[in-house]
């Protein structure tokens, strides 16, 4: 059982960082918290020169073993249990003969790294998961979503989140100014309702004025 695996590529531009890197990736190997299944650095000098620099904590065993299991997934998703047979036969020879990176691997990597630089390809196993993973799975646990979150990212939920609250602002406020808009509206047209009845009423008041005048001359 294997814990989870993550692969990456890093370009460095600087080409004097080999060492310091590989005692990076020591601290949290001898503290058991990751167990690197191939590591290869590469540098290109600025003459165009090419070191390369490979590590792995796996025995020649756990390498025919790794490419087994690797072959074996592989040949599960091309072709069902008969393609996993076949990958994983597949997958161990390849181990047994060539685990990791072959020079023709590398010179295809550096063609189109630029000169006074380096890279890194890195694939390990986060060991540290392992009992998680088992207790996981133990428990009829399935994965529904996973990556890994980089610090610009939460940057930038940090802006979508930002104009989510300056929309919402504008939207009150928009919603507010309506609502203003609208009971002025209401308070003219009750002041307008009620200029009109006294209008009617001194009116009315107004011709009975006068017809009372027009029966005192009759008379």
């Amino acid at each position: 059982m294997y814990g989870p695996m993550h692969f990456a590529v890093i370009g460095f531009e600087r080409d004097d960082i080999a060492g310091g890197l590989l005692d990076q990736f020591d601290l949290v190997r001898e503290l058991g918290i990751i167990r690197l299944i191939d590591f290869l650095f590469i540098e290109k000098d600025k003459f165009g020169g090419i070191e390369a620099m490979e590590v792995s904590d796996l025995t020649h065993e756990e390498q025919v073993e790794f490419g087994a299991v690797v072959g074996g997934l592989i040949g599960l998703g091309a072709a069902g249990a008969e393609g996993a047979r076949a990958g994983a036969v597949a997958g161990a020879v390849i181990a047994e003969n060539d685990f990791g990176a072959t020079a023709d691997d590398i010179r295809e990597m550096v063609e189109d790294l630029p000169n006074s630089s380096s890279a890194l390809v890195v694939l390990f196993e986060h060991t540290w998961a392992l009992g998680l993973k088992n207790y996981i799975l133990n428990n009829d646990g399935y994965m529904l979503a996973q990556g890994l979150l980089h610090p610009s990212a939460l940057i930038e939920v940090g802006e979508e989140l930002r104009m989510a609250v300056e929309a919402e602002a504008a939207l009150e406020l928009e919603e507010a100014e309506e609502e203003s808009r609208a009971a002025k509206r209401d308070s003219n047209l009750a002041r307008g309702t009620k200029s009109k009845g006294t209008s009617t009423k001194e009116l009315k008041k107004t011709s009975s004025t006068r017809a009372r005048r027009r029966r005192k001359s009759t008379k």
